[in-house]
């Protein structure tokens, strides 16, 4: 899980920077363009480049034409028009993503991160998120953890680690990278580039994730690069805790980063600060810290490291995979063929998410104003054993990043993982999670 060390490693590297930061916010907010010459051309031929390989253009220089225009308009603050496919592969970029199970030797869960597809067999996430092969071999990844075009929860496929097969984890640039059981390709998967000029500062970049375990979602258009350093990239956004892990893309839906901290507000005395200006406290979560900037690893520096290792067997060949695959995004099968696979029910730990509404009462008649708690969500507190105040997790950014918590409003307090196991009453030897119940 997120450590002190990492945000007061990452408070470190922004304070260094305030004075450079603030000069290139500044020019920001006058509408003028705020990184380096050098950066701004490798940006500029970065797209050329692009469009040449993807859509055919010739270019003229000093005369961009077709797809360039506008995303040369938006490097000079003057254009936040998008082309519509942006909508299309960024659908199809979110299939690769899916959120990471952190469990404990004995199966039960620690809690939530998220992580990504990079080739066909292996996944990045955060060394914090799972720091050795021990939990990762115990851990897993569901995809399809979000609602559809019809607002209802998809079909939940989960894939189990092999992290025999392949584990590799670097703390300082807090990455972890573990194989999945079988060829799961058929979601796609994000090939990495170390090309310069995939962002600069003053652009956004949009961050797909499962911020505090909650189903997948997306944040755009509020994720503003302020600053580029050597192996991180500073930005403002509303990313939470949980979404340690994501990838973070440009409007190519290039990946340029690996979230994975923040920095948080603090009053004068060093004590950190809720959303609303008050005193955090533990009890409160994570998710209450008031974060005003978060760090990414840049992809570039991963792979400078990656490119630097020599790995043997397997684990060189999977490796020799990632670094030689086709860079960007690589297309896997169709949502509809996606829908109807049930490949990994058997083989992988298989199972779905079902939505389900409780009435959960606390010593009188259910009302309407009865809290909705869904099927394979963890609750929180008394009221998971039956009293006290209800705690709904699914789909609450207020609780959700609490799961490691027990701050529970009796002496009873206990963390029920599941809502089955709140209807139950079965806690002790009782499945990880909910899906297990209903393994085919």
């Amino acid at each position: 899980m997120l450590t002190p060390e990492i945000v007061q490693q990452t408070e470190a590297r922004f304070s260094q920077r305030q004075d450079i930061r603030q000069e290139r916010e500044s020019k920001l907010r006058a509408g003028v363009i705020a990184d380096t010459p050098e950066r701004v051309r490798e940006r500029i031929q970065h797209l050329a480049s692009r469009a040449v390989e993807t859509e055919g253009v010739s270019l003229v220089p000093g005369q961009p034409a077709g797809p360039m225009t506008s995303a040369l308009e938006r490097i000079l603050l003057k254009n936040d028009l998008m082309s519509i496919n942006y909508l299309d592969i960024g659908a199809r970029v979110a299939r690769t993503v899916g959120r990471v199970h952190i469990r404990n030797p004995d199966g039960s869960l620690a809690g939530y991160g998220t992580g990504f597809l990079v080739s066909p067999r292996l996944l990045m996430t955060n060394n914090h998120v799972l720091e050795n092969s021990s939990t990762a071999g115990a851990s897993r990844v569901e995809f399809n953890f979000q609602e559809g075009t019809d607002s209802k929860l998809l079909k939940s496929i989960f894939v189990d680690f092999d992290s025999a097969a392949f584990f590799l984890t670097d703390k300082a640039l807090d990455f972890s990278m573990v194989a999945l059981k079988g060829d799961v390709g058929k979601f796609g998967w994000n090939g990495l580039s170390a090309a310069e000029g995939k962002v600069i500062v003053g652009e956004y970049v949009t961050i797909i994730q499962h911020p505090g375990g909650e189903r997948k979602q997306i944040a755009l258009r509020e994720n503003q690069i302020i600053d580029v350093l050597t192996d991180f990239l500073h930005y403002r956004t509303d990313t939470a805790p949980g979404s340690s892990g994501s990838p973070v893309f440009n409007d190519q839906w290039e990946m340029v980063a690996l979230h994975h901290s923040g920095v948080p507000r603090k009053d004068s005395q060093g004590r950190l600060l809720t959303k609303d200006g008050k005193l955090w406290n533990q009890s409160m979560g994570e998710q209450k810290i008031d974060w005003i900037a978060n760090e990414g690893i840049r992809v570039s520096r991963l792979l400078k490291h990656l490119s630097g290792l020599t790995l043997s067997g397997s684990q060189g060949t999977l490796l020799k995979q990632l670094l030689t695959s086709q860079k960007g995004f690589v297309a896997g099968k169709s949502t509809a063929e996606l829908t109807g696979s049930d490949e990994f029910s058997s083989e992988a730990g298989g199972g779905w998410t079902l939505p389900l509404q409780l009435t959960i009462a606390s010593g009188q008649a259910a009302g309407a104003g009865a809290p909705r708690v869904e099927m394979g969500a963890p609750m929180l507190g008394a009221a998971a054993n039956g009293g006290g105040e209800q705690t709904p997790m699914a789909g609450s950014s207020e609780f959700f990043g609490a799961v490691r918590s027990n701050e529970g409003t009796g002496p009873a307090a206990t963390t029920v993982e599941t809502a089955l196991e709140w209807l139950t009453g079965e806690q002790s030897g009782a499945p990880a999670t909910v899906e297990d119940q209903f393994r085919s």
